[in-house]
């Protein structure tokens, strides 16, 4: 049985006396793909912005490793081993595909001000093994080609490579990817479906929120499914797929609906 490497213990976030994530309890396990689903409002994008510290929860708190985070903010889960790519993508257009890769090691990066400065031997050390990390990152995630490309002339699918290959910058244990095949083609999820998988195989964790059902039926070890803020199933895709109160909730009678 894999290792449980974070645990969501009672999660709970309130807007103005409504509740948009409701007494959240999940299991995360080392080298898993894990699935998160629901219909529209179902309060899954909430739901991540506490897993990543985008939005402090009301209620309950978060176990990884054996470290308790009750509240916390985006850099300090990214020293917990956390990652995040997001459903809209967030590059620097004028940089290349080089240049935006490398601001997701900035948690490494020498910030001494007389090394930087005098562009020390510790500081193009530094600069080495970044430089190293990102394009062995370009090797995988197949943008070897656009190396040197602005983030401008690049297709949509391929901006998404290049933003989760920022992601794995830090090293992450989890990643979570954020609809990472919004706007994309059938044969473009596909490719991206691929990539995922070969991120798992390297050892990393990965927490996908994804409105495809084919594919996160397809790619999910487990799968948790939310609606109106509350987890309503959690099994495997099989279990998921026969579930009366995912099936009424979001996949109206059909697993390929």
């Amino acid at each position: 049985m894999n290792e449980q490497i974070m645990k969501v213990n009672n999660i709970s976030v309130n807007f103005g006396g409504l509740w948009a994530v409701k007494s959240i309890d999940m299991d995360v396990k080392k080298n898993e793909i894990l699935g998160v689903m629901g219909p529209n409002g179902a309060g899954k994008s909430t739901f991540l912005n506490v897993l990543s510290g985008l939005q402090q929860p009301s209620e309950g708190y978060l176990v990884i490793g054996t470290q308790k985070i009750s509240q916390s903010k985006p850099w300090n889960m990214a020293k917990l081993g956390l990652s995040r790519s997001f459903q809209t993508v967030r590059l620097l257009p004028e940089l290349n595909v080089l240049d935006n890769i490398l601001i997701g090691g900035h948690m490494d990066a020498e910030k001494q001000a007389w090394d930087i400065l005098f562009r020390t031997k510790k500081y193009r050390q530094r600069e080495k093994e970044l430089i190293s990390r990102a394009e062995n990152l370009i090797e995988t995630l197949e943008l070897k080609d656009k190396k040197y490309e602005k983030i401008s002339k690049l297709s949509t699918e391929e901006r998404r490579r290049v933003e989760i290959a920022r992601s794995l910058m830090t090293q992450p244990n989890i990643l979570l990817l954020d609809e990472p095949c919004a706007g994309l083609s059938p044969q473009e999820t596909e490719e991206i479906s691929k990539l995922i998988l070969k991120i798992k195989e390297q050892g990393v964790t990965v927490i996908l929120v994804e409105h495809n059902v084919k594919m996160i039926m397809s790619l999910s070890d487990r799968i948790v499914v939310l609606d109106h803020g509350q987890k309503i199933a959690e099994g495997t895709p099989d279990e998921i797929a026969k579930h009366e109160d995912v099936i009424k909730a979001y996949l109206g009678g059909s697993v390929n609906a």
